[in-house]
């Protein structure tokens, strides 16, 4: 039960994450050429600033996000997210590590012809979980 909770917590993040990147447009990125994107919280508590780094972005020359992370109060990462891409911007691999720097999850997406056709989702341990196949008519 613990795993399925820290799965649901990890995916969670991950959308918070992609959105967050995405405030900011993949072409304004690309364009600036903005490398890595920190976000840092600030706490007022007892009329004391407490400021720590909430979340961090990297980001290649096409201004694809490369890795992105999440932290806690106290500096501990939370998720960790890696991605890879092909030569047209598709996201082509996403892997999410626990805060140990394990692999969770790992999300394998083939293309063909600039179209999505088929997600492959394997567990920890490298064994094939899921597969969705996309049909286009």
């Amino acid at each position: 039960m613990l795993h399925l909770k820290s799965f649901i917590l990890v995916i969670g993040l991950s959308i918070a994450c992609h959105n967050s990147i995405f405030a900011q447009k993949k072409k304004e990125i690309r364009e600036a050429g903005v490398k890595q994107k920190v976000e840092w919280r600030i706490l007022y508590e007892n009329d004391k600033e407490i400021k720590y780094k909430e979340y961090e972005a990297q980001f290649d020359r096409q201004g694809n996000v490369l890795m992105e992370k999440n932290y806690d109060e106290k500096g501990n990462i939370i998720s960790h997210f890696e991605y890879k891409y092909d030569n047209n911007g598709n996201e082509i691999l996403k892997v999410a590590y626990n805060p140990r720097g394990e692999v969770i999850e790992r999300v394998e997406t083939t293309y063909k012809e600039g179209f999505k056709i088929e997600k492959r989702v394997y567990g920890p341990t490298g064994k094939l979980k899921s597969k969705k196949i996309f049909e286009y008519k």
